[in-house]
C-alpha cells in the first residue's frame, strides 16, 4: 500500500466536484474565448494590421492576468497588461503604452461601450446612413448571397449527418435562417425533412404502437377492476354471509388487495413509461411545425448586434465579391424597400435623397454609391469597435473590483484556487492535477453511493422510568417519531424501521418510489397511521444517487431542529418530574434549564449516524426472516455507531466521508472556512488550508461539516471505534483506508447548523 496525505483525496474531491465544474462554466466560456480571439484575428488582417501581438492569446482556453505585480513581471504579456488595465479602469503608465503596438492601442482607446447598430447614429449619418437604412441595405446584401448560395447549401445539407430538425439547424451558419426568404427557408425545410423520412417514419409507427399498447393497457385495468369486484363478491357470499372464520376473510381479502396494488401500479407506471416516450416523439414530429411558425415571425425590425454585423460580413467576404445575380437580387429587393419608405414618409428620406438620382424616366438609385458607402461604414466603425470589445473581453483580470458581491469574490478565489495555474498570467488547467490511481479509484465510487441514516432519540429510558405510564409514554414518542418520519419522507427517504427510541432510513435513486411501491400507508378511525408491505420479494434493487449524501445530511439537519422544536413546545409537559428544580428559582416559567439533571438536558435530543456506500458490496436490501424488508451491511452498524455520539445538552450528526465525498463531488456550491473578506489573503488562506484535512460551509443549506475524528473499522468495543483524533497521512487499498499503524479506518466529520 502507498502513503498519501488525507488533504489529496479531499483536493482531489473538490477539483472533480460539480461546483468546480460550474465555476469553469461560469467563468470560463471556451467557445466565447475561442470566437473572440478569431474575430480578432480576422479583423486584424481586414484592416492589414499585423496579428503578431496576439500569438499571447493562441493555444489556450481563457486568458486571466493578475493586476497589481511591477511591469517587469509581465514581460512578453505586455498588451494582455494593457488591455487588463484598461478594463479595470485602472491608470495606464506611458512605459506600458510604449510596448504596445500602435495600431492596437489606437483601436482600444476608440472602442466604445456599444453592443447594436442603434449607438451609432452620429457615424452612420457620416456616410448618409440611418440605422433603418443601414439594416435595409445589409439585409438585402446579405439575403442576395445566401439566396445565390442556398442550391449549394442544399447539396451539401446531406453530410450533415442531422438527427432532428433541431440539429440540422443548428449546424447550418445563422446568415441563412436570418436572410433566406419564407419560400427559400421552406425549400430548406422540406430538403431537411426528405433527408429524416426515415426516423421521422419510425418515429409515427412508434406513436402508433405507442397508442395500441397504451389502449391494452387500459382494457387490462378494466379487466382487473371487473376480477376484484367479481372477487369481492365470492368472499362477501361464500365466506362473510356464511359465517367464515374473520381470519380466513382476512386473509383471503388481504391477499386479493396486494395482488390487485401490484398489478394495479405495474400497469400504471408502464402508462406512464409510454405517456413520456410518446411525449418525446410528439415532441419531435412538432419540431418541423414549430421552425415554420419561427420563420413566420421572423422580426424584420429587430434590434441587431454588432456583433452579428461582424459575423455576417466575414461570412460574406468569404465567398468573394458579389456576382451579376446578387447585384440583380439586391437592387430589386432594395428598391421594393426604398419605396416602402417613401410611402411611410420615413424620417430617412432626408438622407436617402443622397443616393438617388432622376433619371430620363424616373427616379433612380445609385446602388454602387449605396454599397461603397456601406462598405465603409463597416470598415471604419464596425469592424474597429468590434475587435476593440473581443480584445477587452478576451482578457479576464484578477482581483475583482472591491465593490463586487462577496459571494462572487469568493467564487472567483474559489476558480483560481481549483482551476487555474500559472502566477501573474493564468490559465485553466489543461488537464486535472497529477493523482494517484489509488486516490482516483477510491474517490469516484462515491459520485453516486447508497447512504444510511440512522438516529437515536436521547433520554427515552429516563422518560420511562420518570412516566411509570406506557399509555402516555407511548403517545409522547409517537408524536415525536411521526414528525422525524415527516421529515424523512420530504427529502426522498425510505422509512426501514422506528424502533420507538430511534428510526433508520435510507437514501437512493429509488428510495422513496420503492417506498411508495413496497408500502400502502391508511389511517385508522381514531387517527392512528398503518401501512402494510404489498412488495412481491423481486424489489430489491438499490440504485446509487448523486445526491443521496445531500438529501440524508439535510434531513438530519431538519430532524435536529425539529427535535430543539419539539423540546422547546413540550418543556412545560415534564415540570413535574423535577418538582424539586422547580421550588429553587423562577426563570423559564418556574424552571431554570441550567440546573436541570443532565437526563433531562438530553431528552428528545437526537443523536444522528450517516454512513455512505455501494450496493451489494456495502449493502444489500433484502427481505428478512420474517419476509419483511430490511437492510444488512456494514454501513448500517457505522451508522448506527455514529448515531451513539453524545454531546452534553445538544443534538449530534455525525457523518463518514463516503457521505462528505458524495456530497462535495455532486453539490453546486459550498465554501471554505475562511472568514476573510480581502481576496489576496483569501485566496492565500484557502491554498493553506488545503495543505491539511479540512472542513466546509454550505451557506444555501445553512450547514458546516467539519473534521471530527477517526472510526477504527475493527474495534469492537463501541467506546473506543470513534475518537477525537487528527492524522494527515493515510494508506490506501482498493477502497479501504489505513493509518500509519495498518489499522483499517474511515475519517468522520460532524455536522452543524450555522
Amino acid at each position: 500500500m502507498n502513503k498519501y496525505l488525507i488533504h489529496d483525496l479531499q483536493n482531489y474531491v473538490e477539483e472533480n466536484s460539480k461546483y468546480c465544474k460550474l465555476l469553469k462554466e461560469r467563468f470560463v466560456n471556451e467557445e466565447k474565448y475561442t470566437n473572440n480571439l478569431l474575430a480578432i484575428k480576422r479583423g486584424l488582417v481586414f484592416l492589414n494590421i499585423s496579428d503578431e501581438p496576439v500569438r499571447i492569446f493562441e493555444n489556450r482556453v481563457n486568458f486571466v492576468i493578475w493586476l497589481g505585480h511591477r511591469l517587469t513581471d509581465y514581460k512578453g504579456y505586455e498588451l494582455a497588461l494593457y488591455l487588463g488595465c484598461k478594463k479595470m479602469g485602472i491608470t495606464i503608465p506611458n512605459a506600458l503604452v510604449e510596448k504596445c503596438p500602435d495600431e492596437i492601442v489606437d483601436l482600444i482607446e476608440n472602442t466604445k461601450h456599444v453592443k447594436n447598430i442603434q449607438g451609432f447614429n452620429r457615424d452612420l449619418k457620416k456616410v448618409s446612413f440611418t440605422p433603418e437604412i443601414f439594416f435595409s441595405v445589409h439585409k438585402n446584401i446579405m439575403s442576395a448571397r445566401a439566396e445565390n448560395l442556398l442550391d449549394d447549401l442544399l447539396s451539401d445539407i446531406a453530410g450533415f449527418g442531422a438527427t432532428s430538425i433541431k440539429d440540422a439547424i443548428r449546424k447550418i451558419p445563422q446568415v441563412y435562417l436570418n436572410y433566406l426568404s419564407p419560400a427559400s427557408l421552406m425549400k430548406l425545410i422540406k430538403k431537411i425533412s426528405f433527408l429524416l423520412r426515415e426516423i421521422t417514419g419510425k418515429m409515427e409507427q412508434e406513436l402508433k404502437n405507442i397508442d395500441l399498447y397504451v389502449l391494452r393497457l387500459k382494457e387490462q385495468l378494466h379487466d382487473l377492476y371487473l376480477e376484484v369486484e367479481n372477487s369481492l363478491k365470492n368472499i362477501i357470499g361464500n365466506e362473510v354471509e356464511k359465517g367464515v372464520d374473520i381470519n380466513i376473510i382476512t386473509q383471503k381479502t388481504s391477499n386479493l388487495f396486494s395482488r390487485f396494488d401490484r398489478l394495479f401500479l405495474g400497469n400504471i407506471y408502464h402508462l406512464k413509461d409510454y405517456e413520456r416516450r410518446r411525449s418525446e416523439i410528439l415532441q419531435y414530429l412538432q419540431e418541423e411545425e414549430d421552425f415554420k411558425y419561427s420563420v413566420e415571425k421572423r422580426d424584420s425590425n429587430r434590434i441587431i448586434k454588432i456583433g452579428d454585423i461582424y459575423d455576417d460580413y466575414m461570412f460574406y467576404n468569404k465567398f468573394g465579391p458579389s456576382t451579376k445575380e446578387e447585384d440583380k437580387l439586391f437592387a430589386k429587393k432594395l428598391t421594393h424597400e426604398f419605396e416602402q419608405l417613401h410611402r411611410q414618409k420615413s424620417r430617412s428620406l432626408s438622407l436617402l435623397n443622397t443616393f438617388e438620382k432622376r433619371g430620363l424616366l424616373s427616379l433612380e438609385i445609385d446602388f454602387d454609391k449605396i454599397k461603397a458607402a456601406y462598405n465603409s461604414f463597416i470598415k471604419q466603425v464596425i469592424i474597429p469597435q468590434y475587435i476593440g470589445q473581443c480584445f477587452l473581453d478576451i482578457v479576464n483580470c484578477l482581483p475583482p473590483p472591491n465593490d463586487q458581491p462577496q459571494r462572487l469574490v469568493n467564487d472567483l478565489a474559489n476558480l483560481k484556487v481549483l482551476s487555474l495555474e500559472g502566477k501573474d498570467i493564468l490559465t485553466l488547467l489543461k488537464k486535472n492535477r497529477d493523482y494517484s490511481m489509488d486516490v482516483k479509484n477510491f474517490v469516484e465510487p462515491f459520485r453516486k453511493c447508497i447512504t444510511i441514516l440512522v438516529y437515536d432519540i436521547r433520554g427515552s429510558s429516563y422518560m420511562g422510568i420518570k412516566l411509570h405510564d406506557a399509555v402516555r409514554e407511548q403517545k409522547i414518542k409517537y408524536k415525536f417519531a411521526k414528525e422525524m418520519a415527516d421529515i424523512a419522507k420530504k427529502y426522498g427517504g425510505f422509512l426501514l424501521k422506528d424502533t420507538g427510541d430511534g428510526g433508520l432510513v435510507w437514501f437512493a435513486e429509488n428510495s422513496l418510489s420503492l417506498y411508495n411501491r413496497l408500502y400502502t400507508e391508511s389511517v385508522t378511525g381514531r387517527g392512528i397511521k398503518l401501512r402494510s408491505s404489498i412488495f412481491t420479494g423481486a424489489d430489491f434493487d438499490l440504485i446509487s444517487a448523486c445526491d443521496a449524501g445531500k438529501r440524508a445530511v439535510l434531513c438530519a439537519r431538519d430532524m435536529v431542529q425539529r427535535a430543539e422544536e419539539f423540546i422547546r413546545a413540550n418543556f412545560m409537559h415534564y415540570r413535574e418530574w423535577f418538582a424539586g428544580v422547580a421550588k429553587r428559582t423562577l426563570e423559564l416559567d418556574g424552571i431554570t434549564y441550567a440546573l436541570l439533571p443532565p437526563e433531562f438536558k438530553s431528552l428528545f435530543r437526537i443523536g444522528v449516524g450517516i454512513a455512505s456506500g455501494m450496493p451489494s458490496k456495502d449493502v444489500v436490501f433484502c427481505a428478512n426472516s420474517h419476509g419483511d424488508p430490511d437492510l444488512v451491511g456494514p454501513i448500517i452498524a457505522d451508522a448506527s455507531l455514529y448515531s451513539m455520539e453524545r454531546q452534553p445538552g445538544r443534538s449530534v450528526i455525525i457523518c463518514d466521508l463516503p457521505t462528505l465525498a458524495n456530497i462535495i463531488l455532486n453539490i453546486e456550491n459550498f465554501e471554505y472556512l475562511i472568514d476573510e473578506d480581502d481576496f489576496k489573503k483569501y485566496v492565500k488562506g484557502v491554498d493553506d488550508l488545503r495543505k491539511a484535512n479540512r472542513g466546509y460551509k454550505f451557506t444555501d443549506h445553512k450547514i458546516s461539516i467539519i473534521p471530527k475524528g477517526v472510526h477504527y473499522l475493527e474495534e469492537l468495543n463501541k467506546n473506543k471505534a470513534v475518537v477525537d483524533a487528527e492524522i494527515s497521512d493515510i494508506q490506501i487499498d482498493k477502497s479501504y483506508l489505513y493509518n500509519h499503524q495498518q489499522k483499517n479506518i474511515k475519517l468522520v466529520y460532524e455536522v452543524k447548523n450555522i
